[in-house]
């Protein structure tokens, strides 16, 4: 296995000695090209790119594309209060995710933004057994206690690259069993989000990657990865 894994991203370009999961958003047009070359993925209803017209013909693609043995994540999926997507419907499609991840047994990669609280009680609602990952997150240390008091994981990103950052406060709370790491839509290398969260736990970044890798193949356990 790669020594470096980019749990989340939207960026295609080779890393040599890297496994990345690139997302593909089935309800954006503009990412479907990615199916006919992307190796791993995530693929998912983003709540973005969400319409009521379209919304069933995009989930039977869902369907279809979800079943791929190169798709590792559900996701991603989720709830923003930014948009102007009524949020109910939101959670009503969120909800289908969850429950196609679980029938797949295959795990959740979450896009939540000022929603945090609806996403813990569906968990709690819904009881998923598969893991559940937070990607990108930057929000208060409350927030993070609350989600890993409810067993998510938590993969932050660049965020980590200011030092002000409320990804900065929060990783050394994050259990290492907990935690991942990604480059999401930035202009990065998942080598240097490993060397700044190395800083902030202060160990050692072989040290890391192991506990990166080790999280991977517990979370992708039931996964057939030579594919």
């Amino acid at each position: 296995m790669a020594s470096l894994i980019d749990i989340h991203t939207h960026n295609q370009t080779v890393e040599n000695d890297v496994l990345k999961i690139v997302n593909i958003a089935l309800n954006d047009p503009k990412d479907l090209p990615k199916l006919d070359y992307v190796g791993w993925r995530s693929v998912g209803l983003h709540p973005w790119y969400l319409n009521e017209e379209t919304v069933e013909e995009d989930f039977e693609n869902l369907l279809k594309e979800s079943e791929n043995q190169k798709v590792m994540m559900i996701g991603e999926c989720g709830l923003d209060r930014n948009i102007p997507v009524d949020f109910n419907f939101q959670k009503e499609v969120f909800i289908r995710q969850i429950q196609l991840a679980e029938s797949l047994q295959k795990p959740v990669i979450i896009h939540c933004v000022r929603a945090f609280p609806e996403v813990i009680a569906l968990k709690k609602h819904l009881k998923p057994t598969v893991p559940m990952i937070i990607h990108g997150f930057n929000n208060h240390p409350q927030i993070c206690q609350q989600l890993l008091d409810n067993q998510f994981y938590i993969s932050l990103g660049a965020a980590l690259s200011k030092s002000t950052s409320n990804a900065t406060k929060v990783i050394p709370m994050i259990p290492k069993e907990k935690l991942f790491l990604e480059t999401d839509d930035k202009n990065c290398t998942i080598s240097s989000i490993f060397a700044l969260a190395s800083t902030y736990l202060d160990v050692r970044i072989e040290i890391l990657k192991e506990l990166i890798k080790h999280n991977f193949n517990r979370v992708f356990s039931n996964q057939d990865l030579t594919a």
